[in-house]
Parts: C-alpha cells; structure tokens; sequence
C-alpha cells in the first residue's frame, strides 16, 4: 500500500494513523481529513489513492452517504469503512453499497495492518464477530422462497392476511400458514414484531 486517504470528524484517527505508517514506510502517502467534501477534494486533486477509509460516524454526511458520493465521482476508487461501532445491519449496508470493508476502531496495530493492505489490494475485510452477526441474517432470510418473500413484504407493509391474500390471489389459509412459518423462522412473537426485524434485517 502506497496511499491512504482518511476521512474522520476529528482527524483524530487519521492523524495517529498517518503516524503510526510513517514509524512503519516512510514512502506511504497517508493524507488525513475531516469531512467527505474534503475527501472528495483530495480525490479530485491528488487521487486515486490504494485506499479510502470513511468514519461512518461524521456529521452532516455520514459514510454511507460519503461512500455513494465517491462512487458516482470515482467509480474505480477502492473504499472502506471506519468506525466505532459493529452493527451487522450497518457492515451490511455499507458492504451492499460497494464498500470493500468495515474497520474498527479498536483493532490493534498489526491486524488492522493486515486489513488495511488487504484491502488496498481488492480483498475484503469484516471483523470476524461481525461476519457471525451476518451469517445468522442470511440463515434467517436467505432460505426464504419467493412467495414466502412477497409474504414478507406484504406483512412489513402492514397488510392483513385477507388482503396479502386478494393482492396474490391466494387463499387467506394459505396465506396464514407462511406468515405462521415466517414468524417461526424468524422468532418473532407475533407479526409487529416479526415487520420490525424483518425492516432492520433486510435493508
């Protein structure tokens, strides 16, 4: 890896990082800023960069929004996430947007070393509690057949079951039995509860 780009609210971990490459190869290029307009700057004056690492957590535009700015801008920039949280739903949405992985904050030298030139070169990096978190999302939903889906959908949209049932022509008995599947699958005590997860899982 021969250049970084660091977008964080406080420079904080940009600037330690950009320290601590300089203790470690001094030919590696770290530039360190403090918003995704910065970084956008950065990128259309002195990039492309191996890396772009996006804090998650800034104001104004967060990384995700940062992270589809950059794509329709520099569609060919590799981007990675950065933050202090874990959340699978956020790794997922991040991941699903193009990013070429999550990053915390509190990984220590050498592994996040070790993610940081993987991803400079095209590999992907989750941290491993979080691909745990993300397996358990898709043996939850990823078995889901098709109707099953469109069932799914319907019930997070608040539809009863007689009117999931007109809209797919269906029987409402047949209709009862997959939301009584969906609701076993996913754990949920009755169907409010399964719209939430299914809603927070699935986006």
């Amino acid at each position: 890896m021969k250049s970084l780009l660091i977008a964080d609210d406080h420079l904080m971990f940009g600037n330690a990082m950009a320290y601590m490459l300089s203790q470690i190869d001094s030919d590696v290029r770290v530039v360190a800023v403090g918003s995704v307009d910065q970084a956008l700057d950065q990128l259309a004056t002195a990039g492309p960069f191996d890396l772009v690492l996006l804090d998650y957590d800034m104001p104004r535009t967060n990384g995700l929004q940062g992270l589809e700015m950059i794509q329709q801008q520099f569609p060919n920039q590799t981007v990675g996430m950065l933050s202090g949280r874990t959340d699978a739903h956020l790794v997922k949405s991040a991941i699903d947007g193009g990013a070429i992985g999550w990053l915390p904050k509190v990984m220590s030298e050498e592994p996040l070393l070790h993610a940081l030139r993987m991803m400079a070169v095209g590999g992907q990096f989750i941290p491993k509690e979080v691909l745990a978190e993300l397996k358990q999302l898709e043996d939850r939903w990823g078995s889901l057949t098709q109707t099953e889906t469109q069932v799914a959908n319907l019930v997070a949209e608040g539809l009863t079951d007689k009117e999931i049932a007109a809209q797919m022509e269906l029987s409402p008995k047949t209709v009862e039995n997959h939301v009584r599947s969906l609701l076993k699958k996913a754990g949920a005590v009755n169907r409010t509860k399964f719209a939430v997860m299914y809603v927070a899982e699935r986006t």
